[in-house]
């Protein structure tokens, strides 16, 4: 996978994935300086005997209790074990690179104070080894404390821990950051497939229904619109129909179709907006320390006891995020009630493929869809008198990832009776070169797989594909 070397540029989300995916990394020279630099910081502070939290005082409610100087040692590993409080299943370990990788990318800042030698210990988690098992639950938005302990554990096996660096280790969002980057391409790919499944149900209803205006998909209803998202998802459904049925001028069709298939470029296309505008401000949270105490270099240097660990701004985006994704379940599902209603001969004769009630389990799933738009970031919290106030992030993360396969699931649904209805006419119509493919593919399960979990499961391996598709080149 190739490695990837920070040099003190900006790191992308796609970097995150890159990592992930397997690509090891390497500080550059300069960013070995201002990890250096700001470590000869925290010794020189340390020296002073100026009060630090966390460098030399406890944590917590303990704050204004100093951490003897033969205690120092100690102190470190008990920071790292009353931490390691995470439960629940094991994370993936493409999750884990994440993690590693933004924690890394946050000691390169220069915030962390930490020495070169354990920024390095934490990089080479990435070049191939057995990963720490770090598991899912455990952090409440304010720092991903537990998750991050479970890393330092496992890096003190080969580096004890310096004064101050185990507090440094865990005191960052590096799970809701990193996953969150995982997320939203995942989003990505997400909006890209609900394209290509609404350009299919288009030509059915225009095959089938009647229907299927290419009105609402001009790229003068969009030009003055502000939202780039909505123009984008206006000419991926144009470029995914050109060439089919919907596009010859003799047709014969409805003056208005639905609102399910006519609002696409608006529904679409905010949730495009909505993950970009995500995107931005994860990337901002991954480039900027988010360490408690932050180490400032300025001058002679100094610790900053500051609040940059509490993430609200990332985590509302993510409740958005969240929201929007209930929307594009819904027009999806209301985009079945229609095709399944154009099925309905089909049924009655039994001549369908599709069972009738896929629509209900897809209504069902949107119910869940839609319970997980619900916020979290208000859900209170449990901590003590002093640390009283948290964001709930990496629950946020988790209920986003739970919704992208919940949705894939609705988008398969809604696939599958678009291809039946092309599938049942006698003469079969001529669809589009982004369109044509997937409707293959879909046909050539229909009425082999046996049941309509396996169905749903093979058509979800469809939809994304045709996701990934470049239908503009085709």
């Amino acid at each position: 996978m190739g490695v990837l070397r920070l040099e003190g540029q900006p790191i992308v989300i796609d970097d995150v994935v890159v990592v992930a995916d397997g690509a090891s990394i390497e500080l550059a020279p300069d960013v070995v300086g201002t990890i250096a630099r700001a470590r000869r910081v925290v010794e020189s502070v340390q020296a002073s005997g100026s009060a630090v939290y966390g460098l030399n005082t406890h944590l917590g409610a303990g704050r204004d209790t100093r951490v003897a100087a033969d205690e120092m040692a100690a102190f470190q590993n008990r920071v790292i074990d009353n931490h390691r409080g995470s439960i629940g299943d094991p994370l993936p370990a493409r999750e884990v690179r994440a993690l590693i990788f933004a924690r890394v990318v946050g000691f390169s800042l220069g915030g962390s104070g930490v020495r070169p030698e354990l920024a390095d210990a934490y990089g080479r988690l990435l070049d191939g080894g057995p990963l720490p098992e770090v598991y899912a639950t455990g952090s409440v938005g304010a720092s991903d404390l537990a998750l991050l302990a479970e890393i330092a554990a496992h890096v003190r096996e080969r580096l004890p821990f310096a004064a101050g660096e185990a507090l440094a280790a865990i005191s960052a969002n590096s799970y809701s950051i990193g996953v969150g980057a995982l997320a939203v391409v995942e989003l990505r790919a997400l909006v890209a497939e609900a394209d290509a499944v609404a350009a299919l149900s288009l030509e059915a209803l225009g095959a089938v229904g009647g229907g299927g205006s290419l009105s609402p998909f001009d790229g003068r209803v969009h030009a003055r619109r502000r939202s780039v998202g909505q123009q984008q998802t206006a000419q991926a459904i144009r470029a995914r129909v050109a060439g089919g049925l919907l596009e010859d001028v003799d047709r014969a069709a409805s003056v208005q179709d639905p609102l399910s298939f006519r609002t696409v470029p608006q529904v679409h296309g905010a949730v495009r907006d909505a993950t970009a505008l995500a995107a931005s401000i994860i990337e901002d949270e991954l480039n900027a320390p988010g360490d408690n105490p932050l180490v400032v270099p300025d001058g002679d240097g100094v610790l900053l006891s500051n609040g940059n660990f509490e993430p609200l701004g990332m985590v509302l985006t993510l409740e958005s995020l969240r929201v929007a994704l209930a929307h594009l379940a819904g027009i999806s599902e209301r985009r079945i009630a229609v095709l399944s209603g154009l099925a309905t001969p089909l049924r009655r004769s039994g001549s369908n493929a599709v069972p009738g009630l896929s629509w209900y389990a897809a209504a069902a799933t949107l119910a869940e869809v839609r319970h997980l738009a619900n916020p979290v970031s208000t859900s209170g919290t449990t901590l003590s008198e002093v640390e009283d106030q948290a964001s709930f992030a990496p629950l946020a993360v988790r209920m986003l990832q739970q919704q992208i396969g919940l949705c894939r699931q609705i988008f398969a649904v809604e696939a599958l009776h678009a291809a039946e209805l092309v599938r049942s006419l006698e003469s079969p119509p001529r669809l589009g070169r982004g369109t044509s493919r997937l409707e293959a593919e879909l046909a050539e399960r229909i009425g082999r797989v046996d049941t309509g979990r396996n169905l749903v499961i093979d058509a979800v391996k469809a939809v994304a594909s045709a996701g990934r598709r470049d239908t503009i080149d085709q």
